[in-house]
């Protein structure tokens, strides 16, 4: 296996929409926050449909392979070469699994919610050093 595709964290998109839902169904309750909730509700769905669409579509993804990093967040594909990448870390925060690459230029690129298992980041870890 040359490449080390990061999987969609489909657990915290499911969990944002019984969020979602749960919020939309305590809109009753509140009516004097019902706009507010209606409003909220409507952008936390948008914002977890749109990427799984994307992801589903292939449209959004990221690859790890010798050659650096491509990934595309549903417009254009992005690159970045082996050469740039200083150091790569995952840190997990309940749910959210967020992989941070630092860059030699000072910048750092974080990708949040994709899932990659322990044996996908030493693969990952590998391909990268070996340029």
């Amino acid at each position: 296996m040359r490449t080390v595709d990061l999987s969609v964290n489909w657990l915290l998109y499911g969990l944002f929409l019984l969020l979602c839902v749960s919020l939309f169904s305590l809109k009753p309750m509140f009516e004097s926050a019902a706009m507010a909730l209606s409003v909220l509700c409507y952008v936390l769905l948008a914002a977890s449909i749109i990427p799984i669409m994307l992801a589903i579509l292939d449209k959004r993804f990221v690859h790890i392979d010798r050659a650096g990093i491509s990934y595309s967040l549903g417009f254009g594909t992005h690159y970045i070469l082996s050469e740039d990448i200083k150091h790569m870390q995952r840190k997990r925060f309940f749910l959210l699994t967020v992989l941070q690459i630092e860059l030699h230029s000072g910048g750092v690129k974080s990708f949040y919610s994709w899932t990659l298992s322990d044996a996908g980041f030493v693969r990952a870890e590998q391909l990268l050093a070996s340029k």
